[in-house]
């Protein structure tokens, strides 16, 4: 999944996910890995093969990888007590869209997924979806979808990440004063900025620097915060020191210093199509090849069922307490043979019509005729 997350980072820099990208970001890769993975278990053939690549799963088997979120979920919320960790997911399918029933049944062993049919053209549907984000990350992303839905989307999977930990060693208030912060277009801003003093665990690497600040009691979990050197930018590091997060981070030795923070609250929405499709799953997008027949229970052959859209909300916050972080991620299934959304009809019999009176149980007509003028008898 770090794998996954950090190849996934990079290439946001090709496709951002937005119109307009500004200087911050936020994303969620556990939350989006731990969604693909459950629209994987759906998939097949060559659909299900390019999402193997695209999450870096090396030939994982499907077992293997259910058992292993299971595990995963269970491990992260039980890390530390003292620190909020949750994780939440959901199926949402349009009322008459049957889906599998072994599909069904690994979705709630496996990921605890709660799975509901609503009236997708009703936009109380959109209510109860937004609601169900909103409870699940505090309040902190009360809405995901907007009305109206498509009317050839039948199927919604969603996952809730929510974390709310105070730091081990929570920074005084009494410290946070307006200090500089260069921008990365070489302007000077004032930001409310924390300080505090003590023994981290510090690297001085390779053109950066690197700190982890602690949360709660058994201090599991944490903050990584990377600098790069005067003479680098922040791409520079993002291109060749991201990477091999997974190794300096491991090389952070106890050590006595400071640490200034800028206290900080970011929030972003993100549509993901584009760089997962470069990641190397492209055939779910499309929908001439996408294979998703594992989905329903009446099967769908390469076409029927493909991917919409995945979209990821983010939120964050860093304070003198502590962290407080939110995603939904979202993707949205649709089907190329969904019967077209009902118009109301007006239908006027005011001229000559013809009429069956049939049995539903048989299919027999038991009387038929016509009206030309309902006057005459």
């Amino acid at each position: 999944m770090n794998a996954f997350a950090l190849d996934f980072y990079a290439m946001l820099e090709k496709h951002p996910g937005e119109d307009e990208v500004g200087p911050n970001r936020m994303v969620s890769p556990a939350g989006l890995s731990i969604a693909l993975s459950m629209l994987k278990a759906g998939a097949e053939g060559k659909t299900e093969q390019q999402m193997d690549k695209a999450l870096r799963l090396n030939g994982m088997s499907a077992e293997v990888l259910a058992e292993g979120q299971k595990v995963l979920r269970d491990l992260l919320r039980g890390s530390d007590p003292s620190v909020q960790m949750a994780i939440a997911n959901s199926l949402w399918s349009r009322e008459g869209f049957a889906l599998n029933p072994e599909y069904v049944s690994q979705m709630e062993n496996n990921y605890a997924a709660q799975i509901q049919a609503l009236d997708f053209s009703s936009p109380k549907s959109v209510d109860i979806m937004n609601q169900w984000a909103s409870d699940n990350t505090a309040g902190k992303i009360p809405k995901v979808l907007e009305p109206p839905l498509s009317g050839d989307l039948v199927l919604l999977l969603m996952n809730a990440m929510y974390f709310k930990g105070d730091w081990t060693e929570p920074f005084e208030k009494s410290q946070t004063e307006d200090l500089p912060f260069r921008t990365a277009g070489g302007k000077s801003v004032d930001v409310p900025t924390m300080r505090q003093s003590g023994k981290y665990a510090y690297l001085d690497g390779e053109g950066f620097q690197a700190v982890r600040l602690p949360y709660g009691e058994s201090e599991n979990f944490g903050m990584v915060l990377a600098l790069p050197d005067e003479d680098r930018s922040l791409s520079e590091f993002k291109r060749q020191e991201l990477p091999k997060f997974e190794q300096w981070s491991q090389d952070l030795s106890q050590n006595e210093g400071s640490i200034e923070l800028p206290r900080f609250k970011l929030k972003d929405k993100l549509r993901l199509n584009n760089v997962l499709s470069e990641l190397g799953m492209p055939a779910a997008f499309d929908p001439n090849q996408a294979e998703f027949g594992g989905l329903a229970a009446s099967g769908a052959g390469p076409g029927e069922l493909y991917v919409s859209f995945v979209t990821q909300d983010s939120f964050v916050e860093v304070n003198e307490e502590g962290t407080e972080a939110a995603a939904v991620t979202v993707i949205g299934a649709e089907t190329t043979s969904a019967p077209p959304p009902s118009v109301p009809f007006d239908l006027k019999l005011n001229r000559p019509f013809f009429f069956a009176i049939t049995d539903k149980t048989t299919g027999l007509i038991v009387f038929m005729g016509e009206v030309g003028d309902p006057l005459k008898d």
